[in-house]
């Protein structure tokens, strides 16, 4: 299978998905990164207002004369839901999802849609980077970021799919069964344990998207904190209805 896919390189269409929610601080951003993507790629953006209460779909607009782009509304909040209702609509056979406060590495669209075709893997993940925090929670972020996928990875025997960068075969993301619509945090690392099962995900550490620190302005510790908590009460508690704060 993958010898086929590598024979199709450059035929294939991307779809780059991206759930937003009362982002127009970030969204703006983030689409000027997809703009200055260096591919011969074909690819499309889809954005999916998560019902959103400020100007992120009026910014997003802006940018249907410089992106093939498409915008959906998903009115049931959460990050499960949006996700896969953008995922539901992508045409690409290749589907890369990142989110509205991330900025993208110019290479992002190529490098992952062709180490992914070269090799015998059904998904592809990455790795992120914050500079808005101080010094110190930038650095301990960065430093640390990768090294905790790994020992991941050691633990569970697969990388989780990071929403802010990753890629995947639409075969086989419909295999897994998708997004669980339900799950408000999460809903990456749910789908990755399913696509884990299928094949192999594969890790790219060297390719970074630029995200938000703003969880953790109170405190590197505090915001990770929030996440571990929400990862132990879905996945040891089987609590279906853990939810991430918002801080917008």
């Amino acid at each position: 299978m993958p010898a086929v896919r590598q024979a199709c390189y450059n035929s294939f269409m991307i779809s780059v998905i991206i759930p937003a929610y009362n982002e127009e601080k970030k969204i703006g951003e983030c689409l000027s990164s997809l703009v200055n993507q260096s591919t011969a790629q074909k690819f499309e953006v889809i954005v999916v207002d998560n019902n959103s209460k400020d100007k992120t779909a009026e910014i997003a607009r802006q940018y249907e004369n410089k992106l093939n782009l498409k915008i959906i509304v998903q009115k049931i909040k959460g990050r499960g839901a949006a996700r896969q209702k953008g995922f539901h609509q992508a045409k690409g056979e290749i589907m890369l999802s990142t989110d509205a406060d991330a900025i993208i590495p110019p290479s992002w669209i190529e490098k992952f849609s062709k180490s992914l075709q070269e090799s015998n893997t059904v998904a592809i993940t990455g790795t992120c980077r914050i500079t808005d925090c101080g010094f110190f929670t930038n650095t301990i972020f960065n430093v640390f970021q990768p090294l905790f996928m790994r020992i991941y990875r050691l633990i569970f025997g697969h990388y989780w799919l990071s929403g802010f960068s990753f890629g995947i075969y639409k075969d086989a993301y419909k295999k897994s069964g998708g997004f669980n619509k339900n799950l408000n945090v999460q809903e990456d690392i749910d789908l990755s344990f399913r696509v884990s099962k299928i094949g192999q995900i594969k890790f790219i550490p060297n390719l970074p998207v630029i995200f938000s620190g703003r969880r953790f302005k109170n405190g590197l510790l505090k915001g990770l904190l929030t996440y571990v908590t929400t990862f132990i009460g879905y996945f040891y508690y089987k609590n279906k209805k853990v939810i991430l704060s918002d801080i917008r």
